[in-house]
């Protein structure tokens, strides 16, 4: 006579590892045929890796993050520097609308900010230049104590070196302007276009038209009279005056 076994077995109970009551597919036979079905390996299962499977890596280097210096990046920060160190000509200010009208979704109290924080950065890292408000706008200067170095070099730039025709040509233009091109030659001038070119390029005459709209005529500019040192055409002596 059989005897029961005071200590069975335990039997395996409902769960992952039990075969399912209805006779359908268990979770592992469930999770082969969906990674089949899917065309991938089964999940967990440890694979090697293929060449299609390794990650190839850009070594060139990230334009956008150079060395990770924001200072570097282009912001509108970096583009409001940028324009105050070109500058406008005469070195007039550059006003905080005309900076934001050149910057999509950025309004001028934004770019006013933007330069009070570049004139506190300049400031903490002892710049010899410095972001300053001046008449409505801001411009980037060199500091009290390092003007002088740009005055030398203002002064030496200011150096011109002319010929005698040049000297012939400025001469004839300053005691009978407006010379129209045409009555150059009738004033007695027959300098090259070369010379007349040059004397514009370096900005000593410009060459525009009257408010008739007639031809264009020579004319001298503010730089000519800083160059000869006159607070205006008036000053100039007669051309019949002895040399002073």
């Amino acid at each position: 006579m059989a005897t029961r076994d005071p200590h069975p077995a335990p039997q395996p109970g409902p769960g992952f590892q039990a075969a399912p009551a209805d006779g359908g597919l268990s979770i592992d036979r469930l999770a082969q045929a969906f990674a089949a079905m899917m065309g991938t390996r089964e999940p967990y299962e440890p694979q090697a890796a293929t060449p299609a499977d390794v990650v190839q890596i850009d070594a060139s280097p990230d334009l956008d993050d150079a060395g990770g210096d924001d200072a570097c990046r282009v912001n509108p920060a970096s583009i409001l520097e940028a324009l105050l160190f070109v500058g406008l000509p005469g070195g007039r200010p550059l006003a905080s609308r005309t900076v934001a009208g050149l910057m999509r979704g950025v309004r001028p109290q934004e770019i006013d900010q933007l330069a009070e924080d570049l004139r506190r950065r300049h400031a903490a890292n002892g710049c010899p230049y410095e972001v300053a408000a001046a008449d409505g706008g801001w411009v980037l200067r060199l500091r009290p104590e390092f003007a002088r170095f740009g005055s030398v070099l203002e002064s030496r730039a200011r150096m011109v070196r002319l010929d005698a025709e040049a000297l012939d040509v400025l001469a004839l233009v300053a005691w009978n302007q407006p010379v129209p091109r045409d009555r150059l030659v009738e004033l007695g001038c027959d300098a090259r276009p070369a010379t007349l070119r040059q004397l514009v390029r370096r900005g000593l005459l410009e060459l525009r038209h009257d408010e008739a709209g007639g031809s264009p005529a020579y004319r001298t500019t503010p730089k000519f009279l800083e160059v000869f040192k006159l607070e205006s055409i008036a000053d100039l002596p007669e051309p019949t005056a002895p040399p002073g």
